[in-house]
């Protein structure tokens, strides 16, 4: 089948689908007129001119020291001994610089006035200690982009993949409905009302079991949110079926029916065709146990699990044997001294896999871990540079695919098209992922300081932020879903 080919490279089937789905990102948040901008910080400026005089004492103009946290570090003791060519582990020497929670640039009002920053929503800036009160602030601010109207459709339920489309994919569908449980699980949403998670989630189900497939019998590879074909992309496609998309919405139809059982049969029905109107999923399980069998592609363990879970008798060790191709790969070691499979290793599935996932090898917790020291170390060789490398938006047209390890490189970025020489962007979701795991006063800087640069996140959080400091302004489906699936599990796992 065509997508194989693809899928043992660059896992290009999808990284085709994300492609259209980026806008030109703004910085800011409120739209005066050029001129009347400048007006207004001219005389704010003034004003903090004047002020200044009265805010620092004249004996003592030293400022206040940025408050400090004690947060435990990571144990970078993770060399997993159930292996026979385990992932070595190097301890990298911490030094952290803690960002202050307010700038003591004098300025910073008037910044926070033309951006109308409202610095009250910068939880974990302002919570002395992470525990569940603050993570269920955290999923409430994600959540915001799931409301009708924002992200979602307010007429039919169906999601958007950003705030400026309108469009979504399977991967899509699935990270919306894994948003969804996870709101229901964190207290924000309710089963019960014309927006609880039922009444959501019924509204998807019934789409997968009536929507329009294209002359092969699979999903299109785009819908609008309307619940109609988006053609401008779909048509531009050669596969007949993404596999990527797929297994990644089977991987939430399988939580799916754990927290509703009663939709089981429905799920069921089509996702196996019972009633000779849906797709033949079934007939891509040979070629998806063929891939399994030499594969080390990290989004293959996440996706092909998806598979997985409705083909058990095929498919029962495809999560151990792609571990088990991962782990015999010789080693790579980046500038910084990790160690690492030479595969193509990005943190996106590696994340979406602990998060929901049930029965993860230790392995591949133990490369998890190594991922995360890749960036704590990347932080402390460069004096201070965050990093925080995932896939997702940029500042173009363009999606990026940020890797740890690119076969033989190491902090490597590219696009659907080859290698890119885009500054890095530290997305926000691998950040709060990395809080949500580890707890760690590198992954609380990190967020810190995303969270000083981003917009309120009223409608969901910001995209991130480059590595030079400029604020990628968007938000997305991808971004809150992931940060909302962290929250729930910081919540189960820290009470």
């Amino acid at each position: 089948m065509a997508f194989i080919k693809k899928y043992s490279g660059l896992f290009s089937l999808k990284l085709s689908t994300k492609k259209a789905s980026t806008d030109i990102q703004q910085t800011i948040s409120i739209h005066f007129s050029k001129k009347g901008k400048i007006g207004i910080a001219v005389a704010l400026i003034t004003i903090i001119l004047v002020s200044s005089f009265i805010f620092y004492p004249k004996g003592d103009q030293t400022p206040v020291s940025p408050r400090r946290t004690v947060e435990p570090v990571a144990n970078t003791n993770s060399t997993d001994t159930s292996n026979s060519n385990p992932t070595n582990s190097t301890s990298p020497t911490t030094s952290i610089i803690t960002p202050s929670p307010t700038s003591d640039n004098p300025f910073q009002p008037v910044i926070d006035a033309i951006n109308n920053k409202d610095r009250s929503m910068m939880v974990v800036t302002n919570s002395p200690a992470l525990n569940s009160t603050v993570w269920k602030q955290i999923a409430a601010y994600s959540w915001n982009y799931f409301k009708p109207g924002t992200g979602v459709d307010s007429q039919t339920g169906l999601p958007a993949s950003g705030d400026s489309v309108s469009y979504f994919t399977d991967w899509d569908l699935g990270v919306y409905l894994q948003a969804v449980i996870d709101a229901n699980k964190t207290g924000l949403i309710g089963n019960e009302g014309a927006w609880g998670s039922s009444a959501r989630i019924d509204k998807v189900v019934s789409f997968l079991e009536n929507r329009d497939l294209n002359s092969a019998g699979y999903p299109y590879w785009f819908y609008q949110n309307d619940g109609k074909v988006y053609h401008e992309q779909s048509d531009k496609t050669t596969d007949a079926i993404n596999i990527a998309d797929t297994g990644r919405l089977f991987v939430a139809l399988t939580n799916l029916k754990a927290f509703n059982a009663t939709l089981t049969n429905r799920i069921d029905s089509f996702v196996n065709n019972i009633n000779h109107n849906r797709s033949r999923y079934v007939d891509v399980v040979p070629a998806i146990k063929s891939e399994s069998l030499t594969s080390t592609n990290i989004y293959a363990y996440y996706v092909l699990t998806g598979f997985a879970s409705f083909w058990p008798d095929q498919l029962s060790d495809v999560q151990q044997r792609i571990v088990r191709n991962i782990m015999a790969k010789p080693t790579i070691n980046t500038p910084e001294n990790i160690s690492l499979p030479s595969i193509r290793l990005t943190e996106d599935p590696i994340l979406c896999s602990i998060f929901e996932l049930n029965n993860n090898p230790s392995q591949l917790t133990s490369l998890a871990r190594q991922a995360y020291l890749a960036h704590e170390a990347y932080y402390n060789a460069t004096n201070g540079k965050y990093r925080a490398f995932g896939e997702g938006n940029t500042f173009s047209d363009e999606w990026a695919y940020e890797w740890i390890v690119y076969d033989n490189r190491t902090w490597y970025v590219t696009n659907v098209e080859g290698p890119s020489n885009m500054t890095p962007i530290i997305y926000t979701k691998v950040a709060f992922s990395f809080l949500a795991l580890y707890n760690t006063t590198y992954a609380r800087n990190m967020v810190m300081y995303i969270e000083d640069k981003m917009l309120n996140p009223t409608d969901g959080y910001s995209n991130g932020v480059d590595e030079s400091g400029t604020l990628l302004g968007g938000t997305g489906l991808h971004t809150n879903g992931l940060i909302l699936s962290a929250a729930r599990y910081a919540i189960q796992n820290n009470p």
